[in-house]
């Protein structure tokens, strides 16, 4: 039970940690000058921080709908990785997308191990 509170806490803090690195790199250190500075920053947070109101709940299916979404955030961040202005947000965006993912299926599988145990 200790290793899925921890598999929660560790998700949660991987997603705000991508949450406010996107928010500061898009607003302060590197705004684009030809949108508003808010527009990225909205676009690439909304789904993240639908998915952070969904993990509250505790539900099976929050994480692997987590999951999914975090190979989409990886592409971006190595997508980012091929531009010199980009690069280190594309470096942090891909290594925090894939401890996101590591950890929820770390959770998914521990959860279904658990509830296997608790039927039999």
């Amino acid at each position: 039970m200790k290793k899925l509170i921890f598999l929660e806490y560790f998700t949660y803090i991987a997603i705000v940690a991508l949450v406010l690195t996107i928010a500061v790199w898009n607003s302060f250190i590197n705004p684009s000058i030809h949108i508003p500075r808010i527009l990225p920053t909205i676009i690439y947070n909304i789904p993240l921080l639908v998915i952070m109101f969904k993990l509250k709940k505790n539900k099976f299916s929050t994480y692997i709908m987590t999951s999914y979404l975090m190979l989409l955030y990886f592409v971006i961040g190595v997508g980012n990785t091929t531009n010199d202005n980009t690069f280190v947000l594309g470096v942090i965006i891909s290594s925090l997308s894939l401890i996101t993912f590591i950890s929820c299926i770390l959770y998914v599988r521990e959860k279904n191990i658990t509830s296997i145990k608790n039927n039999t």
